[in-house]
């Protein structure tokens, strides 16, 4: 029986981040699973188990959508967005009741029909600066005109 890559990244996401089902890690996942995280760093197939609960109880009514998915070879792209609402402390940054919106993409390498490593890029920047504690980026001023000369920093 052939194994649908896409739609096990998929439930990964929905099922997991998007319900809170963490059982699915281990339908889907190698039990040698390795994950990476910006944020959260390199990961066993537990800690993921726990990011993931981490989420999911910093954002109670977290929600997934699948934005779009590729397959090649071995590996599968998943471009996704998830949103809820910030009601438990998150990295140390207590509950402000905001609703929150992030994007991010999940790059899943298969073996056996399972997720062997998993790479994850997310605007976590964006998420820290919806939950006000990040500065917002604001224009830094013209570029230097023609031989003008400007002080280093």
């Amino acid at each position: 029986m052939a194994v649908d890559m896409k739609q096990l990244s998929r439930r990964l996401l929905e099922e997991a981040f998007g319900k809170g089902n963490l059982e699915v890690f281990d339908e889907v996942c190698d039990r040698g699973c390795r994950s990476h995280d910006p944020v959260t760093g390199d990961a066993d197939l537990q800690k993921a188990k726990e990011v993931c609960r981490g989420y999911r109880t910093a954002f109670p009514d977290l929600k997934c959508t699948i934005l779009g998915s590729y397959a090649d070879g071995d590996t599968v792209v998943t471009h996704w967005r998830m949103n809820g609402t910030h009601q438990k402390p998150l990295m140390g940054v207590e509950a402000t009741g905001k609703r929150c919106t992030v994007e991010g993409v999940a790059i899943d390498r298969f073996r056996g029909g399972k997720i062997v490593e998993s790479w994850v890029q997310w605007d976590a920047l964006g998420l820290l600066r919806q939950l006000g504690v990040a500065p917002e980026m604001t224009p830094g001023g013209s570029a230097p005109r023609a031989g003008e000369r400007r002080p280093h920093v």
